[in-house]
């Protein structure tokens, strides 16, 4: 398993905000239907950041895709589906840099919790008055 770290640097000309919401909820509709993708996350870079690096953070977030192998991962970015996701990411990204890995856990971080909803009761359910 090999794993595409990205590190994207916004448009001078998009806010933070869009920035973050063009890639969360419009791009990810295109690059999630890449051929063989096992796993993606997006990270955002915070508001705050150390105080040692200057007003803005280099880059306004990272993702994380999985793919079986370094060929699978590059058929998959030359396909139509692939190359209209990252035409789609040159829209709002100024600088998007890949870095081919292969992850070493040295500690697992925590899961994400699922948020169940509470359960409705029979009488609810049944339309009872």
């Amino acid at each position: 398993m090999v794993k595409l770290i990205a590190l994207l640097k916004r448009k001078p000309s998009i806010s933070k905000e869009e920035f973050a919401r063009r890639w969360l909820t419009e791009h990810t509709k295109l690059s999630t239907k890449i051929p063989g993708v096992r796993g993606y996350r997006i990270n955002i870079a915070t508001d705050r950041q150390p105080a040692d690096t200057g007003n803005e953070p280099i880059y306004d977030g990272t993702a994380e895709m999985w793919w079986d192998s370094i060929e699978a991962m590059e058929a998959a970015f030359a396909t139509d589906q692939g190359k209209v996701a990252g035409a789609d990411a040159d829209q709002f990204a100024d600088v998007r840099i890949h870095i081919y890995t292969e992850e070493h856990e040295i500690m697992p971080g925590p899961k994400k919790q699922v948020a169940r909803r509470p359960a409705t009761s029979n009488r609810k359910a049944a339309g009872a008055r």
